[in-house]
Protein backbone atom coordinates (compact mmCIF):
# COMPACT_ATOMS: atom_id res chain seq x y z
CA UNK A 1 0.00 0.00 0.00
CA UNK A 2 0.91 3.37 -0.83
CA UNK A 3 0.81 5.35 2.66
CA UNK A 4 1.55 9.07 0.90
CA UNK A 5 -1.52 8.85 -1.70
CA UNK A 6 -4.00 6.94 0.30
CA UNK A 7 -3.48 9.07 3.03
CA UNK A 8 -3.90 12.71 0.98
CA UNK A 9 -7.50 10.26 -0.13
CA UNK A 10 -8.78 10.15 3.17
CA UNK A 11 -7.84 13.53 4.24
CA UNK A 12 -9.63 15.00 1.06
CA UNK A 13 -12.16 12.84 1.67
CA UNK A 14 -13.20 13.59 5.30
CA UNK A 15 -12.63 17.54 4.37
CA UNK A 16 -15.18 16.86 1.22
CA UNK A 17 -17.74 15.30 3.93
CA UNK A 18 -17.27 18.27 6.93
CA UNK A 19 -18.00 21.21 3.69
CA UNK A 20 -21.16 18.68 2.47
CA UNK A 21 -22.45 18.79 6.28
CA UNK A 22 -21.62 22.23 6.80
CA UNK A 23 -24.08 23.34 4.03
CA UNK A 24 -26.18 20.50 4.68
CA UNK A 25 -26.75 21.91 8.16
CA UNK A 26 -25.97 25.53 8.45
CA UNK A 27 -27.55 26.92 4.88
CA UNK A 28 -30.98 27.32 2.99
CA UNK A 29 -31.61 26.72 -0.76
CA UNK A 30 -31.55 24.79 -3.71
CA UNK A 31 -27.51 25.53 -4.28
CA UNK A 32 -26.14 25.32 -0.56
CA UNK A 33 -28.15 21.29 -1.35
CA UNK A 34 -26.39 20.99 -4.41
CA UNK A 35 -22.99 22.18 -2.97
CA UNK A 36 -23.60 19.38 -0.11
CA UNK A 37 -24.52 16.82 -2.71
CA UNK A 38 -21.61 17.63 -5.29
CA UNK A 39 -18.82 17.30 -2.11
CA UNK A 40 -20.47 13.93 -0.87
CA UNK A 41 -19.92 12.75 -4.79
CA UNK A 42 -16.69 14.12 -5.32
CA UNK A 43 -15.84 12.46 -1.49
CA UNK A 44 -17.19 9.19 -3.38
CA UNK A 45 -14.15 9.81 -5.93
CA UNK A 46 -11.81 9.46 -3.28
CA UNK A 47 -12.79 6.29 -1.76
CA UNK A 48 -12.89 4.56 -5.05
CA UNK A 49 -8.31 5.10 -5.47
CA UNK A 50 -8.18 3.74 -2.24
CA UNK A 51 -7.08 -0.19 -2.53
CA UNK A 52 -9.47 -1.37 0.22
CA UNK A 53 -12.46 -0.26 -2.05
CA UNK A 54 -10.59 0.00 -5.30
CA UNK A 55 -10.02 -4.06 -5.24
CA UNK A 56 -13.71 -4.86 -4.71
CA UNK A 57 -15.87 -4.72 -7.68
CA UNK A 58 -19.45 -3.89 -5.46
CA UNK A 59 -17.74 -1.50 -3.75
CA UNK A 60 -15.73 0.38 -6.94
CA UNK A 61 -19.07 -0.02 -8.85
CA UNK A 62 -21.11 2.06 -6.20
CA UNK A 63 -18.95 4.29 -5.67
CA UNK A 64 -17.87 5.39 -9.25
CA UNK A 65 -21.71 5.61 -9.64
CA UNK A 66 -21.92 8.49 -7.11
CA UNK A 67 -18.47 10.30 -8.54
CA UNK A 68 -19.63 9.96 -12.12
CA UNK A 69 -22.77 12.86 -10.61
CA UNK A 70 -20.43 14.97 -9.85
CA UNK A 71 -19.40 16.55 -13.42
CA UNK A 72 -23.47 16.77 -13.96
CA UNK A 73 -24.18 18.47 -10.41
CA UNK A 74 -21.66 21.28 -10.55
CA UNK A 75 -23.18 21.94 -14.44
CA UNK A 76 -26.32 22.36 -12.34
CA UNK A 77 -24.77 24.61 -9.51
CA UNK A 78 -22.90 26.78 -12.59
CA UNK A 79 -26.23 26.98 -14.64
CA UNK A 80 -28.73 27.50 -10.82
CA UNK A 81 -25.52 30.45 -9.75
CA UNK A 82 -25.15 31.94 -13.39
CA UNK A 83 -27.94 31.52 -15.61
CA UNK A 84 -30.41 34.25 -14.36
CA UNK A 85 -34.50 33.59 -15.02
CA UNK A 86 -34.40 30.57 -17.19
CA UNK A 87 -34.66 26.52 -16.25
CA UNK A 88 -32.25 23.60 -17.19
CA UNK A 89 -33.91 22.23 -20.90
CA UNK A 90 -35.35 19.05 -20.74
CA UNK A 91 -32.69 17.67 -23.40
CA UNK A 92 -30.17 18.23 -20.59
CA UNK A 93 -32.15 16.42 -18.19
CA UNK A 94 -31.94 13.37 -20.09
CA UNK A 95 -28.98 13.14 -21.73
CA UNK A 96 -28.27 13.54 -17.54
CA UNK A 97 -30.11 10.49 -17.64
CA UNK A 98 -29.20 8.65 -20.42
CA UNK A 99 -25.34 8.81 -19.02
CA UNK A 100 -26.55 7.00 -15.79
CA UNK A 101 -28.16 4.38 -17.06
CA UNK A 102 -25.98 3.46 -20.29
CA UNK A 103 -23.10 3.78 -18.02
CA UNK A 104 -24.40 2.31 -14.33
CA UNK A 105 -26.04 -0.62 -16.39
CA UNK A 106 -22.57 -1.44 -19.26
CA UNK A 107 -20.54 -1.49 -16.40
CA UNK A 108 -22.57 -3.90 -14.71
CA UNK A 109 -22.54 -6.02 -17.53
CA UNK A 110 -19.20 -5.81 -18.51
CA UNK A 111 -18.26 -6.77 -14.93
CA UNK A 112 -20.04 -10.11 -14.53
CA UNK A 113 -19.68 -11.39 -18.34
CA UNK A 114 -16.67 -9.47 -19.67
CA UNK A 115 -17.28 -11.43 -23.20
CA UNK A 116 -19.27 -9.15 -23.96
CA UNK A 117 -17.31 -5.85 -24.28
CA UNK A 118 -17.26 -5.39 -28.37
CA UNK A 119 -16.23 -3.00 -30.16
CA UNK A 120 -20.01 -1.39 -30.55
CA UNK A 121 -20.86 -2.02 -27.08
CA UNK A 122 -18.14 -0.13 -26.19
CA UNK A 123 -18.96 2.59 -27.80
CA UNK A 124 -22.19 2.88 -26.45
CA UNK A 125 -21.43 2.23 -23.11
CA UNK A 126 -17.56 3.95 -22.74
CA UNK A 127 -17.42 6.59 -25.60
CA UNK A 128 -20.85 8.07 -26.18
CA UNK A 129 -21.35 8.30 -22.05
CA UNK A 130 -18.10 9.65 -21.57
CA UNK A 131 -18.63 12.54 -24.50
CA UNK A 132 -21.52 13.28 -22.74
CA UNK A 133 -19.50 14.17 -19.30
CA UNK A 134 -16.98 16.10 -21.38
CA UNK A 135 -19.69 18.22 -22.57
CA UNK A 136 -21.55 19.35 -19.80
CA UNK A 137 -17.43 19.65 -18.17
CA UNK A 138 -16.92 21.96 -20.57
CA UNK A 139 -20.22 24.18 -20.69
CA UNK A 140 -19.49 24.03 -16.50
CA UNK A 141 -16.81 26.42 -17.98
CA UNK A 142 -18.83 28.63 -20.28
CA UNK A 143 -21.51 29.15 -17.79
CA UNK A 144 -18.77 30.37 -15.48
CA UNK A 145 -17.23 32.53 -18.36
CA UNK A 146 -20.34 33.61 -20.08
CA UNK A 147 -22.05 36.95 -18.55
CA UNK A 148 -19.37 37.65 -16.64
CA UNK A 149 -19.36 41.29 -18.50
CA UNK A 150 -22.97 41.71 -17.43
CA UNK A 151 -23.34 40.42 -14.41
CA UNK A 152 -24.06 43.28 -11.53
CA UNK A 153 -23.13 41.01 -8.55
CA UNK A 154 -19.15 41.62 -7.42
CA UNK A 155 -19.72 38.37 -5.10
CA UNK A 156 -21.17 36.31 -8.04
CA UNK A 157 -18.07 38.38 -10.50
CA UNK A 158 -15.56 37.12 -8.14
CA UNK A 159 -17.20 33.48 -8.09
CA UNK A 160 -17.15 33.16 -11.73
CA UNK A 161 -13.25 33.45 -11.90
CA UNK A 162 -12.99 31.29 -8.63
CA UNK A 163 -15.57 28.75 -9.86
CA UNK A 164 -13.45 28.83 -13.31
CA UNK A 165 -10.07 28.01 -11.96
CA UNK A 166 -10.84 25.87 -8.98
CA UNK A 167 -13.87 23.75 -9.69
CA UNK A 168 -13.97 23.17 -14.08
CA UNK A 169 -10.40 23.20 -15.31
CA UNK A 170 -9.66 20.07 -12.99
CA UNK A 171 -12.81 18.04 -14.44
CA UNK A 172 -12.11 19.43 -18.17
CA UNK A 173 -8.47 17.71 -17.54
CA UNK A 174 -9.34 14.72 -16.10
CA UNK A 175 -12.88 13.52 -18.15
CA UNK A 176 -11.13 15.00 -21.30
CA UNK A 177 -8.01 12.84 -21.07
CA UNK A 178 -10.32 9.66 -20.14
CA UNK A 179 -12.52 10.35 -22.89
CA UNK A 180 -9.84 10.33 -25.48
CA UNK A 181 -7.62 7.75 -23.99
CA UNK A 182 -10.90 5.51 -24.45
CA UNK A 183 -9.97 5.64 -28.00
CA UNK A 184 -6.63 3.77 -27.61
CA UNK A 185 -8.54 0.80 -27.66
CA UNK A 186 -8.90 1.16 -31.41
CA UNK A 187 -5.80 2.78 -32.47
CA UNK A 188 -3.16 1.38 -29.76
CA UNK A 189 -2.08 -2.10 -28.29
CA UNK A 190 -4.07 -2.98 -24.87
CA UNK A 191 -2.70 -1.35 -22.08
CA UNK A 192 -1.30 1.39 -24.47
CA UNK A 193 -2.74 5.26 -23.48
CA UNK A 194 -2.84 8.28 -26.21
CA UNK A 195 -2.07 10.29 -23.10
CA UNK A 196 -0.74 9.64 -19.67
CA UNK A 197 -3.20 9.51 -17.15
CA UNK A 198 -4.01 12.06 -14.73
CA UNK A 199 -2.59 10.39 -11.55
CA UNK A 200 -5.08 9.95 -8.77
CA UNK A 201 -2.30 11.08 -6.29
CA UNK A 202 -2.35 14.89 -7.78
CA UNK A 203 -5.98 14.71 -8.37
CA UNK A 204 -6.31 13.95 -4.15
CA UNK A 205 -3.83 16.37 -3.59
CA UNK A 206 -5.32 18.95 -5.66
CA UNK A 207 -8.35 18.35 -4.09
CA UNK A 208 -7.28 18.42 -0.27
CA UNK A 209 -5.52 21.71 -0.61
CA UNK A 210 -8.84 23.60 -1.84
CA UNK A 211 -10.84 22.24 0.56
CA UNK A 212 -8.42 22.84 3.41
CA UNK A 213 -8.19 26.99 2.10
CA UNK A 214 -11.77 26.51 1.22
CA UNK A 215 -12.83 25.45 5.30
CA UNK A 216 -10.19 28.42 5.98
CA UNK A 217 -12.51 31.18 3.86
CA UNK A 218 -15.91 29.35 4.87
CA UNK A 219 -16.23 31.28 8.42
CA UNK A 220 -14.86 34.41 6.90
CA UNK A 221 -17.67 34.86 4.07
CA UNK A 222 -19.56 38.28 4.20
CA UNK A 223 -23.06 38.67 4.62
CA UNK A 224 -23.94 38.72 0.76
CA UNK A 225 -21.58 35.66 -0.30
CA UNK A 226 -23.50 33.59 2.53
CA UNK A 227 -27.19 34.75 1.03
CA UNK A 228 -25.92 33.89 -2.38
CA UNK A 229 -25.39 30.13 -1.79
CA UNK A 230 -28.10 30.28 0.17
CA UNK A 231 -30.45 31.32 -2.03
CA UNK A 232 -28.62 31.45 -5.32
CA UNK A 233 -29.81 35.18 -5.51
CA UNK A 234 -28.07 38.19 -4.65
CA UNK A 235 -29.20 40.34 -1.46
CA UNK A 236 -31.45 43.58 -2.69
CA UNK A 237 -30.20 45.10 0.79
CA UNK A 238 -26.79 45.32 2.51
CA UNK A 239 -25.75 45.67 5.65
CA UNK A 240 -23.13 47.92 7.01
CA UNK A 241 -21.03 47.32 10.12
CA UNK A 242 -23.25 48.62 12.57
CA UNK A 243 -25.63 46.43 11.32
CA UNK A 244 -28.19 49.09 9.89
CA UNK A 245 -29.39 48.62 5.91
CA UNK A 246 -27.46 51.14 3.73
CA UNK A 247 -29.56 53.82 2.28
CA UNK A 248 -26.89 56.41 2.08
CA UNK A 249 -27.95 56.15 -2.45
CA UNK A 250 -27.03 59.69 -4.06
CA UNK A 251 -30.54 60.03 -5.71
CA UNK A 252 -29.24 62.49 -7.88
CA UNK A 253 -27.04 59.64 -9.36
CA UNK A 254 -30.53 57.71 -9.67
CA UNK A 255 -32.19 60.42 -11.37
CA UNK A 256 -29.10 61.03 -14.09
CA UNK A 257 -29.56 56.93 -14.70
CA UNK A 258 -32.83 57.45 -15.30
CA UNK A 259 -32.41 60.70 -17.76
CA UNK A 260 -29.72 59.26 -19.66
CA UNK A 261 -31.58 56.10 -20.59
CA UNK A 262 -35.15 57.14 -20.78
CA UNK A 263 -34.55 60.71 -21.71
CA UNK A 264 -31.58 59.76 -23.89
CA UNK A 265 -32.72 56.88 -24.90
CA UNK A 266 -29.38 55.16 -24.58
CA UNK A 267 -30.51 51.72 -24.36
CA UNK A 268 -31.04 52.18 -28.15
CA UNK A 269 -27.36 51.69 -28.87
CA UNK A 270 -26.99 48.16 -30.26
CA UNK A 271 -23.99 46.79 -28.27
CA UNK A 272 -24.51 49.03 -25.15
CA UNK A 273 -22.03 47.93 -22.24
CA UNK A 274 -21.68 48.77 -18.68
CA UNK A 275 -18.91 50.39 -19.22
CA UNK A 276 -20.68 52.99 -22.05
CA UNK A 277 -22.91 53.23 -19.70
CA UNK A 278 -20.90 54.48 -17.08
CA UNK A 279 -18.33 57.11 -19.33
CA UNK A 280 -21.42 58.81 -20.23
CA UNK A 281 -22.71 59.20 -16.94
CA UNK A 282 -19.17 60.08 -16.13
CA UNK A 283 -18.97 57.38 -13.34
CA UNK A 284 -16.57 54.31 -12.41
CA UNK A 285 -17.84 51.68 -13.49
CA UNK A 286 -17.75 49.34 -10.28
CA UNK A 287 -20.19 52.37 -8.61
CA UNK A 288 -22.82 52.08 -11.33
CA UNK A 289 -22.83 48.18 -11.55
CA UNK A 290 -23.33 48.52 -7.37
CA UNK A 291 -25.90 51.00 -8.07
CA UNK A 292 -27.68 48.90 -10.40
CA UNK A 293 -27.97 45.86 -8.64
CA UNK A 294 -28.16 47.11 -5.24
CA UNK A 295 -30.68 50.13 -5.42
CA UNK A 296 -32.69 49.05 -8.60
CA UNK A 297 -32.36 45.27 -7.83
CA UNK A 298 -31.17 44.12 -11.37
CA UNK A 299 -29.01 40.85 -11.59
CA UNK A 300 -27.18 41.68 -15.09
CA UNK A 301 -27.21 44.33 -17.21
CA UNK A 302 -29.31 42.43 -19.93
CA UNK A 303 -31.75 42.45 -17.36
CA UNK A 304 -31.66 46.39 -16.41
CA UNK A 305 -31.32 47.14 -20.38
CA UNK A 306 -34.37 44.71 -21.24
CA UNK A 307 -36.52 46.87 -18.89
CA UNK A 308 -35.96 49.93 -20.87
CA UNK A 309 -36.42 48.19 -24.83
CA UNK A 310 -39.34 46.34 -23.61
CA UNK A 311 -41.31 49.53 -22.35
CA UNK A 312 -40.01 51.22 -25.24
CA UNK A 313 -40.84 48.28 -27.72
CA UNK A 314 -44.76 48.04 -25.74
CA UNK A 315 -45.09 52.13 -26.31
CA UNK A 316 -44.27 51.24 -30.30
CA UNK A 317 -46.40 47.94 -30.39
CA UNK A 318 -49.56 49.76 -29.46
CA UNK A 319 -49.10 53.36 -31.68
CA UNK A 320 -47.30 52.46 -34.50
CA UNK A 321 -47.96 49.96 -37.48
CA UNK A 322 -44.15 49.37 -37.72
CA UNK A 323 -42.88 46.06 -38.33
CA UNK A 324 -41.86 44.16 -35.30
CA UNK A 325 -38.39 43.56 -36.86
CA UNK A 326 -38.04 46.91 -37.41
CA UNK A 327 -39.43 47.94 -33.64
CA UNK A 328 -36.92 44.95 -32.59
CA UNK A 329 -33.82 46.91 -34.15
CA UNK A 330 -35.17 50.61 -33.20
CA UNK A 331 -35.25 49.57 -29.34
CA UNK A 332 -31.44 48.31 -29.66
CA UNK A 333 -31.92 44.53 -30.17
CA UNK A 334 -29.30 43.01 -32.77
CA UNK A 335 -32.06 40.36 -33.98
CA UNK A 336 -35.73 39.74 -34.26
CA UNK A 337 -35.54 36.06 -32.20
CA UNK A 338 -33.21 38.38 -29.66
CA UNK A 339 -36.25 40.26 -29.32
CA UNK A 340 -39.07 37.81 -29.10
CA UNK A 341 -37.40 35.87 -26.46
CA UNK A 342 -36.59 39.09 -24.04
CA UNK A 343 -40.19 40.09 -25.05
CA UNK A 344 -41.81 36.85 -24.14
CA UNK A 345 -39.87 36.38 -21.31
CA UNK A 346 -40.82 39.58 -19.85
CA UNK A 347 -45.52 39.32 -20.69
CA UNK A 348 -45.45 35.75 -21.33
CA UNK A 349 -46.71 36.43 -24.91
CA UNK A 350 -45.31 37.17 -28.40
CA UNK A 351 -44.63 40.78 -29.50
CA UNK A 352 -47.54 40.35 -32.10
CA UNK A 353 -50.04 38.61 -29.57
CA UNK A 354 -49.37 41.61 -27.32
CA UNK A 355 -50.29 43.94 -30.12
CA UNK A 356 -53.29 42.46 -31.00
CA UNK A 357 -54.45 42.20 -27.53
CA UNK A 358 -53.66 45.58 -27.07
CA UNK A 359 -55.52 46.57 -30.40
CA UNK A 360 -59.02 44.30 -29.37
CA UNK A 361 -58.95 46.89 -26.10
CA UNK A 362 -59.04 49.94 -27.38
Amino acid sequence: MNQFPDLVAILAFFQLIFIGVFFLVHNQGVLARLISLYCFCLSAYMLAGIPFFSNNLLSIFILFRFATLAPFILWIIAFTLFVDDEKIHLGAWLAIVFFELTRGIGIGIFYLNPETINNASFIVVQIIPQLIMLVFATHTLYLAYQGYSVDLSEQRRRLRFTFLLIMSILLVVIVGSDFINLFSRFILEPGQNLIPDVPNYLVSLYILVVTFLFCQRIFQLSEEATTLISTGISIKNRKSKNGNFETNVDPTLLEKIEQTMKGGKIYTRTGLTIADLAQSLSIQEYRLRRVINQQLNFKNFNQFLNNYRIEDACIRLRETNAPISTIALDVGYVSLSVFNKAFKERHKVTPSEFRNSERSTT
